[in-house]
């Protein structure tokens, strides 16, 4: 693990953080088609990383940094979850490595994602034209901050229709139930899964020697989680497991390299929704009346209060 952060260049995608000895955060740099964070792991003679990001042009970025620093091939990709931002830049690391995920994961990829793709290939005109309204949106729009991240989204979705021609779904090869171990020279990492919560199915990293986590989006540094695929009750009780075990680093899904304290805040914002929503439904009032918090009003990620609120609403009013 000689190799330092030095040895490239840099990408506009991603900003490379060293958070251990050769464990390094890519860090996504907002509007250029990265979107999600992704990690780069020296096993010591191998090579692992997490997440391959929305677009191939920083998923080339993300391979290129991944053999600069380690100065080996890479041999394992993690797909955390099934998520777009975390899986589409599988193709860039094929054949030479295998991709791992949960069984559930795959499965949804291979049905639900890749039929997606296919469609946005066939057809990709509705994209175009909801990329359209979003920029008359931003003409309109008054609030600056949220201005700011409509921006960011329109630009990196551009890249990413930029590349759509290209793409190629590429689904993990290996899958695993509940725990899998990769041992390298150097270090072994843990890939859990303690069931859904952000998705249907959530893999999580674990460095027990390092006390890190690479958590994939169970866990993002101000930034409102996103519950659209989720079960909020179930996130919970996976972020409780999460505190049981010794970690004092995480790398998020979304935000800077943080610490178990943005863990406990994900826990208290989807508490806070659900009390909100519980709130509202039991005065018969309309989820439109409710406001972001003071705690969240900086956080990135401004439009997901809505949905979800809608979606903690849906779970709470659907039939029995």
């Amino acid at each position: 693990m000689k190799n330092t952060i030095d040895t490239y260049m840099g990408s506009k995608h991603f900003q490379l953080n060293n958070v251990t000895e050769g464990v390094y955060a890519a860090i996504s740099v907002p509007g250029t088609g990265s979107v999600g964070n992704a990690a780069i792991i020296d096993l010591g003679d191998k090579t692992l990383v997490v997440d391959t990001f929305t677009t191939i042009k920083a998923a080339e970025d993300l391979h290129e940094a991944a053999i600069r620093l380690t100065g080996k091939p890479v041999s394992y990709v993690i797909n955390t979850h099934w998520h777009s931002d975390h899986t589409s830049g599988n193709q860039v690391f094929t054949p030479k490595a295998e991709i791992l995920s949960t069984s559930t994961t795959r499965n949804i990829m291979a049905n639900f994602g890749k039929n997606r793709l296919e469609q946005q290939l066939k057809n990709p005109e509705p994209i175009y034209k909801a990329m359209e309204e979003i920029k008359e949106k931003i003409k309109k729009e008054k609030d600056e901050k949220l201005k700011k991240e409509m921006e960011w989204e329109n630009a990196s979705d551009r890249e990413y229709m930029q590349f759509l021609p290209q793409m190629v779904y590429t689904l993990p090869t290996i899958t695993f139930e509940q725990k899998m171990s990769i041992h390298g020279s150097d270090r072994t990492v843990q890939l859990i899964t303690y069931g859904g919560g952000h998705t249907q199915s959530d893999t999580f990293v674990y460095f027990p020697e390092e006390k890190l986590a690479v958590m994939g989006d169970l866990v993002l540094s101000k930034h409102h989680p996103v519950m659209i695929d989720g079960n909020p009750q179930e996130w919970i009780n996976i972020l409780g497991r999460v505190e049981l075990l010794d970690i004092e680093t995480i790398v998020p899904g979304h935000g800077k390299v943080c610490s178990m304290k943005e863990l406990h805040e994900v826990k208290g914002y989807i508490n806070d929704i659900m009390e909100l929503v519980s709130e509202a439904v039991e005065k018969k009032k309309s989820i439109d009346d409710i406001f972001i918090p003071q705690t969240y009003q900086d956080w990135s990620f401004t439009t997901y209060f809505r949905s979800n609120l809608k979606k903690v609403y849906d779970l709470f009013t659907k039939p029995l």
